[in-house]
């Protein structure tokens, strides 16, 4: 990292149990290769960003990123009962300065890109509060009420928001610092920014930036790899697993 850019770190939140997908979705095989792995992979190649934490299964994460040369992750916290108090467990392993990015993201979101990340980690550097990734909803969005319909939402004014979310270190250990109920049920990090005053940005996403939430996203991520060449692993310089990659 040049020495005039300020210094940026990930957290990556993989300890979800993936009851909607029957199993843990970040160790889904994604062409020979557990998702969470194509998740690491794009930190890593991130010039900007100096460590990889991590909140999950150490054992397991620990190990993958051994096999796999991820030599920027630096540690694994304990998942919470939900997402905030996952994310509040990562900051305790952050022991960087206050002014440090750090970018929350979660880790079955495993077709981020590096280009992604450096475009949310400079919105931050320019001076908002925190930056998100949001796509246009290309949906119509209806209101229910009950079974019927209350309104209908106007989509042009409507994001679809993604991960990976940039923030300054310091304003985020303030926010999780507070009584436990005043942040326990927020989707995402950046609605308590928004809710203390903050400036939160928009940055460009990527479509091709899915969660993996159903088998068929499965499918998917697969499809969009495969039109990345297929060889994630090779392209960011990463080690192939021992026992051989599906091509």
């Amino acid at each position: 990292m040049s020495a005039s850019r300020t210094r940026a770190v990930a957290l990556v939140l993989a300890g979800g149990t993936g009851s909607r997908m029957g199993r843990p979705k970040q160790f889904i095989e994604l062409l020979g290769r557990p998702a969470l792995f194509h998740t690491l992979a794009a930190f890593q190649n991130s010039p900007e960003v100096e460590k990889i934490y991590t909140v999950g299964e150490e054992a397991r994460i620990s190990a993958l990123a051994r096999e796999h040369g991820v030599d920027k992750y630096a540690g694994c916290a304990e998942p919470g009962e939900s997402r905030p108090l996952s994310t509040k467990s990562g900051l305790l392993l952050c022991d960087e300065d206050p002014e440090t990015i750090v970018l929350i993201h979660d880790g079955s979101r495993c077709l981020v890109t590096p280009d992604l990340i450096g475009r949310i980690i400079e919105a931050v550097e320019n001076g908002a509060d925190g930056a998100i990734p949001a796509t246009p909803v290309s949906d119509t969005i209806k209101v229910a009420s009950g079974d019927s319909v209350a309104k209908t939402l106007d989509r042009s004014e409507l994001r679809a928001v993604q991960t990976p979310q940039a923030f300054r270190l310091g304003l985020l250990r303030e926010l999780f610092a507070d009584r436990e109920e005043n942040f326990a049920t927020a989707t995402d990090d950046a609605y308590l920014v928004e809710r203390a005053g903050g400036e939160v940005r928009l940055v460009e996403g990527e479509r091709s930036n899915i969660k993996l939430t159903s088998p068929e996203d499965v499918v998917l991520a697969e499809a969009i790899l495969t039109a990345r060449d297929g060889r994630a692993g090779e392209r960011f310089g990463l080690r192939a697993a021992s026992r051989g990659v599906a091509r």
